[in-house]
């Protein structure tokens, strides 16, 4: 089941998944209660955090701001700190900020999408505006409603690209799989307008990079360590960084098994925990 985990000698710092990877959640979404922390995940961030090796999270859900998510982790025994909590809205912000700065955006999501946003002071768009804005940002949205599709594709019918938090189709939880609502939207509106997204969640190479820049280190020296084969560990393999896959999680030996052999993990173990016993 492991390539060659001796890749993972060149790694100066590790982006670790949330959901399946770190922890399991009843509703990832919501921060509702009944999450639980994986086994070893507690111990193996203090052991890094000792050794003095940088790491940072990223989840794929826009549900919860990151600091929220952050806190929630923390709750759970985790030592992770609001800065090296990182969601597909921190890549948004960063890159509306850089590809449009000053420019108005149409968004769909709750305040964990909203939030980072503003902070970053990108310029929200009312929905009457929607053939004026220079991008539609799709994230989880579940009051997403008849006028505010008709918006967004009248935005994308104008021009705007279109953004996606994630085109995942579901994620994991404690209860099993969740659908995924930035990607049945975002498909939804595909489908209308005949538009592709460009997705700013895993596995995006934004999501690397910007990990690469949080953790002060080169892409190809991030070991990426997550649940998801389609996500995480293709996000590393394409980007030429370790990957670690866990079985915690959504994809299991089978999924590796069924993976052009590019785009398999360097190493998959049971549970996080289990990564102490491969770090030099």
């Amino acid at each position: 089941m492991t390539r060659d985990s001796r890749l993972l000698s060149g790694a100066r710092a590790f982006l670790f998944d949330v959901d399946g990877t770190l922890v399991l959640s009843e509703d990832p979404n919501t921060g509702a209660g009944g999450a639980r922390a994986l086994p070893g995940a507690s111990a193996l961030l203090t052991l890094l955090r000792t050794r003095g090796a940088p790491y940072a999270c990223f989840t794929n859900g826009t549900g919860q701001p990151p600091g929220a998510v952050a806190s929630k982790l923390r709750g759970l025994g985790l030592d992770v700190r609001d800065a090296e909590m990182l969601t597909p809205a921190s890549v948004a912000a960063e890159y509306l900020a850089s590809e449009f700065p000053g420019e108005a955006v149409l968004a769909f999501g709750t305040d964990g999408l909203l939030e980072p946003l503003v902070a970053r002071g990108i310029r929200l768009a009312p929905l009457e505006a929607a053939e004026e804005v220079r991008a539609v940002l799709i994230g989880a949205d579940p009051d997403f409603t008849y006028a505010k599709l008709t918006a967004a594709c009248r935005g994308v019918w104008a021009g705007a690209p279109m953004l996606v938090t994630s085109m995942a189709a579901y994620f994991a939880s404690s209860g099993g799989r969740l659908p995924s609502t930035s990607g049945a939207i975002a498909a939804g509106i595909r489908h209308v307008t005949g538009v592709e997204p460009t997705v700013v969640g895993k596995p995006s190479p934004l999501v690397i990079d910007m990990a690469a820049r949080v953790l002060g280190c080169e892409t190809s020296q991030v070991a990426v360590v997550g649940d998801d084969v389609r996500l995480e560990i293709r996000m590393a393999r394409e980007a030429g960084a370790p990957s670690v896959l866990v079985l915690s999680g959504t994809s299991q030996a089978e999924d590796v098994a069924a993976t052009s052999p590019e785009l398999r993990p360097d190493l998959t173990i049971p549970v996080v925990g289990d990564l102490r016993h491969h770090l030099t």
